[in-house]
C-alpha cells in the first residue's frame, strides 16, 4: 500500500485603517505597480523587495477599490455640509 501526505499552511492578516492611512496607502500606488517597483529599486535597491514581487502586485490591485469608498465620504461630506447651512 502506497500513501502520502500534503500539507499546507495559509494565512490572511485583516487591517483597520484610518481614513488618513487609506488616502495615503492609495497615494502609493495610483502610478501601479511597474512604477512603483522601478523607483523603488532604482532608489531603495531590490534586497528586500523583489522576493515578494507577486505579493506587492496583488496587494495594489487590492487596494484599488478603496478609492470608491473614499468617494462616498467625500460625497457624504459634501451632503452633510449642506444639511449644515
Amino acid at each position: 500500500m502506497e500513501s502520502s501526505v500534503e500539507s499546507s499552511i495559509s494565512a490572511k492578516v485583516y487591517m483597520v485603517l484610518t481614513e488618513v492611512e487609506a488616502r495615503a496607502l492609495l497615494s502609493i500606488t495610483v502610478y501601479g505597480a511597474d512604477e512603483f517597483l522601478k523607483v523603488f529599486y532604482q532608489h531603495l535597491g531590490k534586497a528586500y523587495l523583489k522576493n515578494h514581487e507577486l505579493g506587492l502586485r496583488s496587494l495594489f490591485k487590492s487596494i484599488k477599490p478603496i478609492s470608491f469608498e473614499l468617494k462616498k465620504i467625500d460625497k457624504a461630506r459634501v451632503e452633510f455640509g449642506k444639511l449644515n447651512k
